[in-house]
């Protein structure tokens, strides 16, 4: 019993992503507007390619068939404010300082949120008015 708990604080404490003279903890999935207020970025493609670059890598095909025509089902796609928003471009149209949160679902939370066609998965993009 001891021997599983002394386990259970071992794999605790390396799971722990909490910075030295820190509060809060950096999640890998989400890139919130204090972070991103310690970049240079103008709009959000920047502050994601400077901070989560992986948020905008292709996730390869997700089945032997072509993708539809004119559609890029490999790459994650852009919702703004829970919304359709665009392909991976539309994020340099929205400024950072709108935002309030980014956050990459991959294609099993997509597609439980938003539905089947995500097989890049999703960049949410949550606005402070949103």
């Amino acid at each position: 019993m001891i021997k599983m708990m002394l386990c259970f604080l071992a794999f605790f404490a390396a799971c722990s992503s909490i910075r030295e003279g820190t509060t809060r903890s950096i999640q890998k999935d989400a890139l919130m507007a204090e972070e991103i207020a310690t970049t240079d970025a103008v709009n959000a493609y920047e502050a994601v390619s400077l901070k989560r670059p992986w948020f905008l890598q292709s996730r390869g095909p997700r089945s032997l068939r072509p993708p539809p025509t004119g559609q890029t089902t490999e790459y994650p796609v852009v919702y703004l404010d829970r919304l359709y928003y665009g392909e991976l471009q539309s994020l340099r149209q929205i400024p950072v300082s709108q935002v309030k949160e980014i956050r990459y679902l991959d294609f099993n939370a997509a597609t439980l949120q938003f539905g089947t066609g995500h097989s890049g998965g999703i960049i949410l993009v949550i606005t402070k008015g949103g």
